[in-house]
């Protein structure tokens, strides 16, 4: 019975798919990279819902290293949710949720993995993993769904107390430990040699990335980020994998050239902004506005930074919890708005803009923090949802972001 259940979801996923009559075509495509990218994530959503595929549901800060090494297809739950989102069918799957009595209040991509699972669109998974990092919701979110589908629930916890001697060994072991459990499941050996093959397919596409946002720091910067911000989804779950590599490959030729030849990414760049936190999917508007209408350029995104040392392949475990303890969000006072300060000094930026994702009450609790350690920088923070589009309104948010365009502006023209 369990081999045709997959076959079902992914006939539920293609009826879904077929009510979308709103997809939106990205402005935000201009790169061959982005093209490779989204197709590698097509294709790893496709293999996830193939019955004879071993699948893990990863919460964003598993490794995905330890999965690509055992044959696993990682599946990122949360993510998909996104993919939803943009092809604005997550209303009716956000509805079942919240008739099941899960509140508006808690977070719309765990609301919307609630809603895929109980309308049966998500392929059965063989394995939940979830981090603490730094949501402690996915992991309830996954222990009840494992519990559903009768499947292992694995939970790596990563200590805030990044800085003590112990913790490094700590985490470690608990990635070994998961890694020798799903081997064993699956009547597979844990093959070392497969694990250092996948962190150096991970640092290759790293030193990539690295380069990449080195290039974004240029005037004019290369890349929209309205199509970088998307990037982000691959960061977090194609490390590893092989073909990630001739996608962040590409990314940095592709930028290179345009460096080079001076080309940036909108005709006249007048402003720099970092952005802070997610986008809301189900809506290109705020990016299009700031970079083509207002010559706002998104010069960085906080969710693409590369924050952890090159791995070292000989000591698999050790470096893959060594990237786990280095994400800044652990220790805030001290890594993370050090981090963000930097950002702007680095980039050259000239305003700040927030998505403050409702639901989520670990980042927008250290929204006012940043905002005042910025001082002099004008920041913009519009809450929002970056799933949930009921209480979206476009013209408000537009309205807030000619107002922030006329203080950037003001600015520019007290220090000529």
């Amino acid at each position: 019975m369990e081999e045709h259940i997959r076959k079902t979801q992914f006939k539920n996923l293609c009826e879904l798919l077929k009510e979308s009559r709103k997809k939106q075509a990205s402005p935000f495509v201009t790169l061959q990279a982005t093209k490779l990218r989204s197709a590698l994530a097509g294709k790893l959503f496709r293999k996830a819902y193939q019955k004879d595929s071993v699948v893990a549901w990863r919460s964003s800060f598993v490794p995905t290293e330890m999965l690509f090494a055992l044959d696993i297809i990682p599946f990122p739950p949360e993510s998909i949710i996104s993919m939803f989102a943009n092809s604005h069918l997550t209303d009716g799957i956000l509805k079942v949720a919240e008739d099941y009595n899960h509140s508006r209040d808690t977070c719309s991509f765990l609301r919307g993995v609630a809603g895929s699972v109980i309308k049966d669109y998500m392929p059965m998974p063989d394995f939940l993993i979830a981090t603490s990092l730094y949501c402690q919701g996915s992991a309830q979110v996954f222990h009840s769904i494992s519990k559903k589908f009768n499947r292992p629930f694995y939970y790596i916890d990563v200590p805030f107390h990044c800085d003590r001697h112990y913790t490094i060994d700590y985490v470690a072991k608990q990635i070994e430990d998961i890694m020798q459990k799903m081997a064993a499941v699956i009547g597979k050996e844990l093959d070392i040699d497969r694990l250092k093959d996948a962190i150096k397919y991970s640092n290759e596409a790293r030193n990539y990335f690295l380069k990449v946002n080195e290039l974004r720091k240029n005037k004019p910067t290369p890349m929209l980020g309205g199509e970088a911000i998307d990037y982000s989804i691959m960061l977090s779950h194609m490390f590893g994998c092989k073909e990630m590599v001739e996608v962040c490959k590409t990314l940095h030729e592709e930028l290179s050239e345009r460096v080079k030849n001076k080309v940036g990414s909108i005709d006249e760049e007048k402003y720099r902004i970092l952005w802070r936190q997610l986008r809301p999917y189900y809506s290109n508007e705020i990016f299009d506005y700031l970079e083509r209408k207002h010559k706002a350029a998104v010069v960085f995104e906080e969710v693409n930074f590369i924050h952890w040392p090159e791995l070292n392949p000989e000591d698999p475990f050790k470096s893959l919890a060594v990237r786990l303890l280095s994400n800044p969000p652990i220790d805030f006072s001290k890594k993370w708005l050090k981090v963000s300060i930097g950002f702007v000094k680095d980039y050259n930026v000239d305003g700040v803009v927030e998505f403050a994702q409702w639901g989520c009450r670990f980042l927008t609790a250290n929204t006012q923090i940043v905002k005042d350690a910025l001082q002099k920088i004008p920041v913009l923070v519009i809450d929002g949802d970056c799933i949930d589009r009921r209480d979206y309104t476009d013209a408000q948010i537009k309205t807030r972001i000619d107002a922030f365009i006329e203080i950037l502006d003001r600015k520019k023209r007290s220090k000529r």
